[in-house]
């Protein structure tokens, strides 16, 4: 989980770095390629970047070329997943003639499928992007006669595609001719509405065929099961269907009821994964309380200590991390602080100074890379469910830890 977060936050660093012109390399190297191949198709492109009318534009490409064939230099062979590597002249102030040669060389999550090598003014983040996004995806629908939710999950988060209404009328209490004419247009209405959730629900999905792990129906009463018994989904989403399971609920609340109710059915998705950790939190309060560590203060000591087992820190904090440094003796100081505060005013204590810098750090990083040296499993949760939500309430950041620690 930390893993992809780092990954994720990379590609989000990347994608906010432009160049002037087409100055920044995209090199994409699939793990079957030779070291030396490479090198000499990138001679060729620094002799054709030799051609590139504009000087300074000419001297930024076959460096960044350069900086590429050196790094390239250290691999005797393509690592197992292939080599993706990002190199050009990023500007480092308004003017021309500012920029600095920046290269990252990223070993991918996944195998890249071919050779690519593209110059543009900003880098070429597509594949990468594609293997950080959640592979596994569940369909959703919620429905009963009333109308019906089309949702998706994926990972930690659902999200609500569609919702189709109906206008089913309520049943007629008459009897005889009349009684049998209105329930054959309520049955009418009935399919109409089945029809269109049906074909919405295909055009939902249908395109996520490929990714798609099941679909789980719901509601109350019996529509739910007439509506999967009968042709309204295309046949190879019917085929997909894991579960249909009868709600207390409809629309978003019978959404979170229904993935509650699935949850044996979801045991590999994150989401389960994160719900089942915070649960873990929770019990343990209630059981051994001595065995929690909660807010940044107590988890960064229990970290230090070597107490800490496992490390839950919430994607989007209220809290940062600041380090002071002071300029003329070069003491530093760390500080955390709310999302809103700033530094104002400080002195050295070592030599009294009052002119210094300030360097925010990323607080999930900061926790991350300390609990990975400390040998803790670290788990980045989302704040968008309601297990995130009761994280939030503990500060945003939990240690399980690995026995008791007593004040």
């Amino acid at each position: 989980m930390y893993e992809r977060y780092e990954f994720k936050k990379l590609l989000r660093e990347l994608k906010a770095k432009v160049g002037r012109g087409t100055e920044l390399i995209s090199l994409y190297i699939p793990p079957n390629k030779n070291v030396y191949d490479v090198i000499k198709y990138l001679r060729d492109e620094y002799d054709q970047a030799g051609n590139i009318k504009d000087k300074l534009t000419r001297k930024n490409v076959q460096s960044a070329i350069e900086s590429i064939i050196q790094r390239l230099k250290l691999y005797r062979e393509i690592p197992s997943n292939g080599l993706v590597i990002f190199c050009g002249a990023i500007p480092q102030g308004k003017d021309r003639g500012t920029e600095k040669i920046e290269i990252y060389v990223i070993e991918p999550p996944e195998p890249v499928r071919s050779f690519q090598y593209i110059c543009d003014h900003e880098f070429y983040l597509e594949p990468l992007e594609d293997m950080a996004r959640e592979k596994k995806v569940y369909g959703l629908i919620v429905m009963d006669r009333g109308g019906g939710l089309i949702a998706t999950l994926r990972g930690s988060n659902y999200e609500i595609v569609d919702w189709v209404t109906s206008d089913i009328p309520p049943k007629h209490s008459a009897g005889g001719q009349s009684q049998r004419r209105f329930e054959r247009i309520r049955e009418e209405r009935v399919h109409d509405f089945f029809k269109r959730l049906g074909m919405r629900a295909n055009e939902v999905l249908l395109p996520l065929l490929d990714e798609l792990e099941g679909i789980i129906i719901g509601g109350p009463g019996d529509a739910r099961e007439r509506f999967e018994e009968g042709n309204y989904l295309d046949y190879r989403l019917k085929e997909k269907v894991i579960a249909n399971l009868p709600l207390s609920y409809t629309e978003e609340q019978g959404l979170r009821e229904l993935i509650m109710k699935s949850e044996d059915l979801l045991k590999e998705s994150t989401l389960h994964k994160e719900r089942s950790l915070v649960e873990e939190v929770f019990r343990l309060l209630a059981k051994n309380p001595n065995r929690v560590a909660y807010g940044l203060r107590e988890v960064e000591r229990a970290i230090e200590s070597g107490a800490a087992e496992k490390i839950l820190i919430m994607e989007e904090l209220p809290m940062k991390k600041v380090k002071v440094r002071c300029e003329i003796c070069g003491y530093e100081e760390g500080r955390i602080l709310r999302k809103e505060e700033n530094v104002e005013s400080w002195e050295c204590p070592n030599c009294k100074a009052t002119s210094y810098s300030v360097e925010e750090i990323d607080l999930v990083e900061y926790f991350g890379e300390m609990g990975k040296q400390a040998g803790a499993e670290v788990y980045v949760i989302s704040p968008n469910t309601e297990w995130g939500m009761q994280l939030r309430s503990l500060g945003g950041i939990v240690a399980i830890l690995r026995y008791e620690v007593r004040d």
